[in-house]
């Protein structure tokens, strides 16, 4: 991905990584069972660039891929999503780790990104997105030679 400075994608990261920090520490210290309202879990996302293609994973067991919602808009990836509840009467559980509920992951797309160009799909509890990578058209000044 570019090194160049976008703040707004940033400031999307930052976002990001406080809304970690808090869903970790929420689930930490409230103990056994862990419960987390509506909207406030978020599943871990790995990253990375690879020859002409950007890779994104989310780890989403439990997840069907009928609840699942993937669109950009505005240079963001969002994906969304719930987990419902496993069925198991809340009484009858002894211990309750996984966070259930809505969820949602916005990560900033690199200008180089096609948001054309995506391919996604779901095995094993885990949610791959392949998106094209493109050469940037050249911004800024362009010198122009007269003849």
């Amino acid at each position: 991905m570019s090194e160049r400075n976008d703040p707004v994608r940033d400031l999307v990261h930052l976002r990001e990584k406080i809304e970690s920090l808090f869903q970790d520490a929420l689930g930490r210290s409230s103990g056994s069972p862990v419960t987390a309202p509506a909207g406030t879990w978020r599943p871990p996302v790995d990253v990375w660039a690879q020859d002409d293609r950007y890779h994104l994973r989310l780890d989403l067991p439990g997840v069907t891929a009928d609840s699942l919602t993937l669109e950009i808009e505005g240079g963001v990836l969002h994906v969304r999503g719930e987990r419902r509840e496993a069925g198991v009467p809340r009484d009858k559980m002894l211990r309750a780790e996984r966070p259930h509920g809505r969820f949602s992951v916005a990560i900033a797309l690199p200008p180089s990104c096609d948001p054309q160009g995506v391919e996604a799909h779901q095995r094993d509890g885990v949610l791959e997105i392949v998106l094209r990578r493109v050469v940037p058209v050249a911004s800024g000044r362009v010198r122009v030679t007269l003849r």
